[in-house]
């Protein structure tokens, strides 16, 4: 494949055959990646800047039958190592501005495309600049691609699945350090400083999801950690991440400061219980519907109301990739994938449970890569 250097750190990371056989299989004339999910795949190029400072574009284009070309800020332009990206046509442009897409023209002008059809993420792709570019090339017709753009990201690489499979261990080895240190009268923020602590202790490059709550405010959806004391007979739960070169974890946990109540330790085993029964169903091929119809049936079988909302969903490098696994979803799950599979019971204003771990889809069925197998029965904290 000429326009692609192979001696790039990250080309594990990607399956170059399936993008450009997507590409030219594809209604576009050319593609431009810009989502920070996307750029990493599309260029094999990764920093935190994709995420923190997003107005800085880093644009990935792929014509159809044509080399890539990468358009990132001039600084970048010059400082990129030939390691950090397998595009070699690397070209920059002026501040933060609509210059970028001064460049993202000429580049697809020196491939003859001036006319046609171009797709780009809806989602992603700031209104300034996409009204830019078509002022820039106004013969060409512009369409969403953002689910297109994600088509060869959903089957990872042995190299995606060992990255995510360290960072998810990562993450749950953290979760279990901070929560074994746990004392009676601790509050939530010393209890997410120590796991931020021990994550990035552990390895990853950033947190990202530093979501905890104990209490009644666990039934918070998405609750941050804040000033509560941690008393006896409180639930705490905690939906717990980072990042590791651009990969996602999204380990789940709930644990009771002190002794469990005969009801904490019930409704723990059950979730725990309808877990296992998900994970063992999951088939390549099988619609994601089906598979949060089979959690659906799992709750009614052990006596549990359904009081949640998503069974669970692709990951890599973005959090929450296709396909999502909720009962009017018909996306089928496929051999390769890697997923989050997340159950829990929300009770708010009482106790309120979330559990969540990594699988990976094989040709025979699912496979859990973390697993909460050292707590089956829910853990008690704060004593020794």
């Amino acid at each position: 494949m000429s326009g692609i250097n192979h001696e790039c750190t990250r080309a594990s990371y990607t399956d170059l055959e399936r993008i450009r056989q997507t590409v030219d299989g594809g209604p576009y004339d050319a593609v431009l990646a810009l989502a920070p999910e996307n750029v990493p795949y599309y260029s094999g190029f990764y920093n935190i800047d994709l995420r923190l400072l997003p107005e800085r574009l880093h644009v990935c284009i792929w014509p159809r039958g044509g080399d890539p070309a990468f358009v990132v800020v001039e600084r970048r332009a010059r400082l990129v190592r030939p390691d950090e990206t397998y595009i070699t046509d690397i070209r920059g442009y002026q501040g933060e501005g609509l210059d970028a897409m001064r460049v993202v023209s000429e580049v697809l002008a020196d491939r003859g495309i001036i006319e046609g059809l171009i797709g780009y993420e809806s989602r992603s792709f700031p209104a300034g600049q996409l009204l830019e570019l078509m002022r820039l090339m106004p013969r060409l017709r512009f369409e969403d691609a953002y689910q297109f753009l994600e088509g060869p990201r959903v089957i990872k690489t042995p190299a995606e699945v060992e990255l995510l499979t360290r960072v998810n261990w990562m993450t749950t080895n953290a979760i279990d350090s901070a929560f074994r240190s746990l004392r009676v009268g601790d509050t939530e923020r010393s209890v997410m400083a120590r796991m931020h602590a021990a994550l990035i202790g552990n390895g990853a490059d950033v947190v990202m999801a530093p979501l905890l709550a104990g209490g009644r405010r666990s039934g918070i959806w998405h609750g941050t950690a804040g000033d509560l004391r941690l008393e006896e007979g409180m639930i705490l739960k905690t939906d717990f991440g980072g990042l590791l070169d651009g990969y996602y974890s999204d380990i789940a946990r709930t644990a009771v400061i002190g002794r469990a109540s005969s009801r904490q330790r019930e409704i723990h085993a059950k979730i725990t219980e309808i877990k296992h029964r998900v994970v063992a169903a999951i088939r390549p091929g099988m619609p994601a519907g089906d598979v949060a119809r089979t959690a659906i049936k799992a709750y009614k079988d052990v006596g549990l109301e359904f009081k949640w909302h998503i069974i669970g969903h692709s990951i890599g490098l973005g959090v929450h990739e296709a396909p999502q696994i909720y009962p009017w979803v018909e996306e089928p799950i496929l051999a390769g994938m890697t997923m989050m599979i997340e159950i829990g019971y929300s009770d708010y204003p009482n106790d309120s449970f979330h559990i969540e771990d990594l699988i990976h889809v094989t040709p025979g069925g699912a496979q859990y890569l973390t697993d909460a197998s050292a707590h089956q029965e829910i853990w008690e904290l704060g004593y020794d």
